[in-house]
């Protein structure tokens, strides 16, 4: 097991601090590292045991069945962890001097990609990582992701409550909608807006410009789908749970104008 990485899938609704403590009761002698850092020669080199423990996230082979409208959600969510050859995980850092007024202009990740000799599962519930690479994502490229991720996530939700898959309590969605609004009036989508749709970035970066539309894009897309999760929210909302239902709409409104502004 020296020097070697593995993916293993843990049990069922497992919480990673539970599952370090299982590795740790089998091997006891191991020091638990508390960073996903690549460990410099001293630690791959030395005699003593040291295990490195951090969650990672799949990714799908099957990404037509994910975009496909007709194929239902719980389909989809089994190919999203389910023969899955291929996990990343992420390490957000700062390159050259953190920009005190707004950190997102620059916010690096340092994405490694894994892929293993086997699919996961099978008939193993862990195999061994056959190669690692790692990429540089850009602030600009994160945003882009991040806004993405959570666009697609509100229409999963959302479509869940319009198919009655989800019965009776609307608190997933209250959360949600009340996250992304929040943070969108808050921060979030505003410190984007300061940090790439200045003229300043604009004219420095000049190779960006695609990605700036698809950033703008993207985020009236996120203005539309908020708008369909607002008018299912009302539909479902309890009478008790309506001055939060307000706030929403408030907080929206504002979203939106600061948007087209």
């Amino acid at each position: 097991l020296q020097n070697k990485e593995y993916v293993c899938r843990g049990h069922d609704y497992e919480r990673l601090e539970a599952f370090q403590q299982r590795m740790l009761s089998e091997f006891p002698q191991a020091i638990a590292m508390q960073h996903p850092n690549h460990p410099d020669d001293s630690i791959l080199q030395c005699d003593a045991q040291y295990l490195q423990i951090y969650a990672v996230t799949p990714i799908p082979d099957n990404v037509d069945v994910l975009q496909m409208d007709r194929v239902p959600d719980r389909i989809k969510s089994f190919y999203r962890v389910n023969n899955i050859r291929k996990f990343r995980y992420d390490r957000p850092f700062h390159k050259g001097p953190k920009d005190k007024e707004n950190e997102f202009k620059s916010l690096w990740i340092e994405r490694t990609t894994l892929t293993l000799t086997h699919s996961l599962p099978g008939i193993s519930r862990w195999f061994e990582v056959e190669r690692r690479e790692l990429v540089e994502v850009s602030p600009l490229e994160n945003a882009i992701q991040v806004v993405e991720n959570k666009n697609q996530e509100l229409r999963t939700l959302i479509s869940q409550y319009q198919h009655k898959q989800m019965h009776g309590n609307i608190n997933l969605l209250s959360m949600c909608l009340n996250g992304v609004i929040d943070a969108a009036v808050n921060g979030g989508i505003a410190r984007y807006q300061e940090a790439f749709f200045d003229k300043d970035y604009i004219t420095k970066h000049p190779g960006d410009a695609e990605k700036i539309t698809q950033l703008k894009e993207l985020m009236q897309e996120q203005v539309h789908v908020l708008g369909v999760g607002l008018a299912v929210h009302e539909k479902f909302v309890h009478p008790e749970m309506r001055p939060l239902h307000k706030k929403l709409i408030d907080q929206f409104q504002m979203m939106r104008s600061s948007l087209y502004h």
